[in-house]
């Protein structure tokens, strides 16, 4: 799971899903998830999720990246799918898990973090919002230290095999990264206070339709006439 790689092709990649509003993906994914969850049939299943998968190749999403994000949530879902000993409710929960995944993560990597972050935060007052946005932030900013300091190790290190040295390094380096975490978030804190809490929101609440909303929500009714009639 490259969180980095979800983050570029989010911002980056150019389709015709990015070009639909956020509103409009939001609407899609409960429409979608909805249908999903209150039907038994698993040839309106089947259909769901080639029709979902049908999504994803006419926006050109790297299917490297799309299909290890969906396995995640199958894997899981096949353990409980198991310990039910019925094979038409197991395949039923894996159909609903896969398809889930699918939907979710196609908007995903369709939708800029800050557009997602603007829905995600809402409900809830300007400042939140904004600290969601650093705290998203942070986490790519902590992950690139790591890694570096990781793969300073191993070069300087070697293959050394396990020992108590070894782990001593490592917790040293965990315990770096908590403390950049600590330092980051301080300093965050301050510049906060200092531009005035709230002022200037680096998110972006966009609630506007636009013209290829028209297709999605088309897609979605498309969808109920096959939940209706399956």
């Amino acid at each position: 799971m490259n969180l980095a790689t979800m983050d570029n092709l989010a911002v980056n990649h150019r389709c015709w899903l990015q070009r639909c509003s956020p509103l409009a993906k939001a609407l899609f994914v409960l429409g979608a998830l909805a249908f999903l969850l209150t039907t038994r049939s698993l040839t309106f299943l089947v259909g769901l999720m080639i029709f979902m998968v049908g999504l994803a190749l006419t926006n050109r999403l790297a299917l490297g990246v799309f299909l290890p994000l969906v396995l995640v949530p199958v894997f899981f879902a096949s353990v409980f799918a198991i310990s039910l000993r019925d094979w038409s409710v197991g395949l039923l929960v894996l159909g609903r898990a896969a398809t889930a995944a699918l939907t979710v993560v196609m908007v995903f990597m369709t939708t800029a973090p800050v557009r997602i972050l603007g829905l995600i935060s809402a409900p809830m007052p300007e400042v939140f919002g904004e600290l969601m946005y650093f705290t998203y932030r942070s986490f790519f900013l902590l992950l690139e230290s790591l890694n570096n300091t990781l793969a300073a190790l191993r070069l300087r290190r070697g293959k050394e095999r396990f020992s108590l040295s070894r782990v001593r390094a490592m917790a040293q380096v965990y315990g770096m990264t908590l403390v950049r975490a600590w330092d980051m978030a301080g300093r965050q804190y301050d510049l906060l206070r200092l531009r005035g809490l709230g002022q200037g929101l680096r998110i972006s609440r966009d609630w506007h339709l636009r013209t290829w909303d028209l297709t999605l929500l088309a897609a979605l009714i498309c969808i109920g006439v096959g939940w209706y009639y399956a």
